[in-house]
């Protein structure tokens, strides 16, 4: 004579156990993984302009100038990063994403942008950054939300400083100094 038991469950009842075996499984995953701090530091190179131009206005207000101060202006961006002030100095990457000025005033952007890493150490990972940036302010600081590769479920920040503008070229310099959290 076969046993029959297994209970019956609603669905609200068959999800709360599932939710009470997810609550109680992943802490035991990552505890089994030393959390590392990581801390990184690189050069964004930006130009407004010319043949390398990195960051390019895609849409904004109908009969209004698409520009840095203007809100609603959506930018797309792809920059180089390297080891050093420099441009020729190594190579780490390229942050890649867009942003779009959100303050009426113009002074603050949303960003979201992706650094992707090509340099041996960190090749094919990615951090993921995300919030306001004060962009007329020399030192800013935004979330970084996530990653991939060695920076799997990674949280932190990065630090923005503008150290270089040359108006005429509209090329600029920031030094981006990041910290994370990561398995």
């Amino acid at each position: 004579m076969a046993l029959k038991f297994i209970p019956k469950l609603s669905a609200p009842s068959l999800f709360f156990v599932m939710v009470v075996l997810a609550m109680t499984t992943f802490p035991a995953i990552r505890a089994t993984h030393e959390s590392k701090e990581t801390h990184l530091s690189f050069y964004a190179h930006d130009f407004l302009s010319g043949p390398n131009i990195t960051d390019v206005a895609f849409a904004g207000i109908p009969g209004k100038i698409w520009n840095y101060d203007q809100f609603a202006t959506v930018y797309a961006e792809d920059a180089p990063l390297t080891e050093g002030i420099d441009l020729k100095s190594a190579s780490v990457g390229r942050i890649q994403g867009m942003f779009m000025v959100t303050s009426l005033d113009g002074r603050n952007s949303y960003d979201m942008l992706s650094i992707m890493f090509t340099n041996k150490e960190y090749n094919g990972s990615t951090l993921q950054i995300q919030g306001i940036d004060k962009q007329f302010e020399q030192h800013r600081e935004l979330s970084v939300v996530s990653g991939t590769g060695k920076f799997r479920f990674a949280r932190g920040y990065i630090m923005c400083n503008t150290v270089f503008v040359d108006l005429p070229n509209a090329y600029f310099v920031t030094q981006c100094n990041v910290t994370v959290k990561h398995y």
